[in-house]
Order: structure tokens, then sequence, then C-alpha cells
């Protein structure tokens, strides 16, 4: 008697079979998928109808820009400009487009202390308790101290800032600044390098701790770049022939800075006043770094130096005189004369001398940096010129050209859109897109 099969189908119909739900079996699998693929595409948008200042080429009076996945698709004339249907249109009639702008150079997201909050930047290191010895911290990655706030995100969006550069603020050798797009308030999220520069201050040790005075400071940090060669020297040296060689002690001080003083990755030093700008520029003539100047509120007084040098400059637009201006030391009707005269006019003088240089909010309030602004522009500095000094100039600073600073197929779609031109008295800052990420501000009835 022939015995029946236990299966319903026989081993070749079963492998047969096998072979036909395979495609059944994938486009089951592709269907549970295809929900968390979509929540992780980022929306589309299209706005209409607005003025656009790409900063790259001439104004476009009434245009459309495309944004995707975070980034810009398209830019152009509204008869130009195709919208698709999966994008959310956006009327933008009466409002006018900018590339986000950029500060350089910030101390957000950290906890300082209230007494700092009303010093200048040259006075910051005071409100901090001295340690016994000196603390210097050049492998410190500021990224790891930041503590990003939605308030203050969102207060700095409104003044037209979408990008910043992060600084530490503590020591000779403060550490290592981040990059972030004001995205949100999650921190990994916003990093676009990290970490970005070496941070450098001229400033003093108290309580007679060395070094205690600006000449020491700089020899202090001169001894310090050619300990870092010689570490560097030693170490390779070893690695290529370690036989009957003392190997080298391991030094993390020298460690942090190799990076900065021989690979040459950027070096910025805080100038304080015209006597750091010329400090700096020995010290970089010296070792031949990658350098950029940040503060530089007095840097009219060293155009001719800064002329010969051609090195980037981060300009704050805290008019506060410095500590060891005359201005300062002559009374408070003086200094205030020349807070509100004199130091507004150091953008200007600049850009007569044909010197480059981008616009920082370091040492300033939202508010302030905004009225500061316009008062550099009242002193002299073209509105155009200000416009680059906050896009273009700072993008390419900070080596980030090709992803911000203008508005472009391609780039990060980072851009405001303001009621009003950008530097008006009365202008405000009603959309901004960061990554793609749009965020209203304009109040209803507007």
């Amino acid at each position: 008697m022939k015995q029946k099969s236990r299966g319903f189908f026989r081993s070749g119909q079963k492998e047969k079979l096998f072979w036909l739900l395979i495609p059944v079996m994938l486009a089951i699998a592709l269907l549970f998928m295809a929900p968390g693929a979509a929540a992780e595409t980022k929306p589309a948008y299209a706005l209409v109808n607005c003025r656009i200042f790409p900063v790259s080429g001439p104004s476009i009076d009434r245009g459309t820009i495309l944004i995707r996945d975070g980034l810009i698709e398209a830019i152009g004339p509204a008869d130009k400009v195709t919208v698709p249907d999966d994008a959310e249109v956006i009327e933008a009639g009466g409002l006018t487009a900018y590339p986000g702008l950029i500060s350089g150079h910030t101390n957000l997201f950290l906890e300082i202390k209230e007494q700092e909050q009303t010093q200048t930047p040259a006075d910051f290191m005071s409100a901090y308790t001295q340690p016994s010895e000196p603390q210097e911290f050049p492998e410190l990655q500021v990224f790891k101290e930041i503590k990003p706030k939605k308030q203050t995100v969102e207060s700095w969006q409104k003044a037209g800032i979408t990008t910043v550069v992060v600084a530490p603020s503590r020591g000779i050798f403060q550490g290592q600044s981040v990059i972030l797009n004001l995205n949100g308030d999650q921190a990994s999220a916003m990093v676009l390098k990290q970490p970005w520069a070496l941070h450098i201050n001229f400033t003093t040790e108290r309580g007679g701790i060395y070094p205690s005075s600006l000449m020491g400071t700089v020899a202090f940090i001169r001894q310090k770049f050619y300990d870092t060669i010689h570490y560097s020297l030693h170490q390779k040296k070893y690695l290529s022939s370690p036989r009957f060689l003392k190997r080298p002690e391991y030094d993390p001080f020298l460690e942090a800075l190799m990076p900065f003083v021989v690979d040459k990755k950027p070096v910025v030093f805080q100038c304080n006043n015209q006597e750091d700008i010329k400090r700096a520029l020995r010290l970089v003539e010296e070792f031949k770094l990658n350098a950029i100047l940040a503060g530089c509120n007095e840097a009219w007084r060293a155009a001719e130096h800064l002329k010969k040098a051609r090195i980037p400059l981060l300009v704050t637009l805290d008019f506060r005189p410095p500590g060891t201006s005359l201005y300062n030391q002559q009374g408070e009707a003086v200094r205030k004369k020349a807070e509100a005269e004199i130091y507004p006019g150091n953008a200007a003088a600049l850009l007569k001398e044909n010197i480059s240089f981008a616009l920082t909010s370091f040492g300033l309030s939202e508010s302030s940096f905004v009225k500061n602004l316009q008062a550099a522009i009242k002193a002299g500095l073209s509105p155009e010129a200000a416009l680059k000094a906050l896009t273009i100039e700072p993008a390419r600073i900070l080596g980030l050209d090709r992803q911000l600073g203008t508005l472009e197929p391609g780039k990060i779609a980072n851009l405001i859109l303001t009621r009003g031109d950008l530097f008006g008295e009365k202008t405000r800052v009603v959309k901004v897109l960061v990554d793609g990420i749009l965020f209203n501000y304009e109040e209803k009835g507007q």
C-alpha cells in the first residue's frame, strides 16, 4: 500500500512555492517599512510671491523658493519655477527673503555667571573664581558644555540669526568652538562643525599666578606653541624609528594644540583692543598659523597692519570701549559719547580700507545686536556690505560657503522672511526656516 504524503506539497512543489512567495513577502515588508521612512522625510515648502535677496546675484521682485528635505531645491522668478503638487504653499506676498544671518562668535548656551552679563568681552575673565594654578583648556570641546534653550533659540531667530559659532570663554587657551544651526533645542541635531577652531584670549591670571601681565601672557602662548612643535617632531621621529630612542612622554595639553599649531586647523585670537590685534598678528606670522581675529572693535586703529596681513576678521558689534581705551578712563560721559559716535564707525572704516570682515553678535543681547547693526549702518556701513558681512563673509570664514551664506539650489535651507527691508528700524522677522524647519513669528492681524 502506497504511503500518503504527510505534507500538502511534495518537496519539488515546496521549493517552487518558496520562490513564488519571495516577491509577496518583500511587498509585505515594504508596506510595513513605508510609514517609518515617510516619517523621516521633512516636508516640502514653496514660498511664493516674495521678494528675494539671494546675495549671490541680483534681487528677484516676485519669486518662488522651493525647499525639500532641508535644502533649497529651486529658486527664481515666479513664472520660471513650477510648484510641485506635494509642496505646502506658503503665501509670502509682501515679505522679503534673505539668507539666514550668521554670527561667527558667541557664547550662547553657556552658563555664564550673572555678573558677566554687564561686562565687556574684554572683562569676561574677571567673573570666574581664580584657581591657585593657571587653568587652561585647549582640549575642551565647548559642545559638551552647551545647554540649548528653546527661548534663546527663538529670540535669536527673531533677530534674523540662524547659524552661530559657540566659543568657550575662560582662560588663555580657552578651548574649541562648535558651529550650530539654530533649528531647535537638541544640541546634536544643531551641529554643523564639531569642533571648529581653537580660541585664545589675551588675558592674565589673577592672584599673582603666572602669567600676571600681558607680556607674560604672550610669552606663555609662544612657549606653548614652541613646546607643541618640539613635541610633534619628537613624536614623528620616535614613530619612524623607535629603537634606541626614548619614548616621548604623553602631554594632553600639547596633544590638544597639535592640530592647530602643526596641522594648521583654525585658531581664533580674541582681540579686545588694538594692541591685541598687533600681538595676534605677530604670533600668526611667527608660527604661520591659520588664524582668524575676533572681537576687533578697535580694528580701525590697526587698519594698516590688517591690510598687510589679510587675515579674516570676526568683528563684534559691541561698541563698548575696551578697558584699556582712553575713552573708558575719562569718565562715563566720554565713554558713552565714544560708544555712540566713534565705535559704531569701525565697520565702515574697515570697508573704506577694503578690509574684508564678518560681523558678530559677541557680547550682545539679541535686541542690542539689532540696534547696534542699525547704528553701524547709520555710521556709514552700506546695507549691501552689512548683509554680506552677516551671510557670505562669515560662511567663507567658517568654511561653510558651499552650504550657507546665499540662497542657491542645493544649499541648506536657512532663510528669513521679513516684513520690510532687513535693516529698517520697524522691520520684523516674521518667518524663519532653519534646515528647512519652519518657525512662524507673524502676529495675528499683520
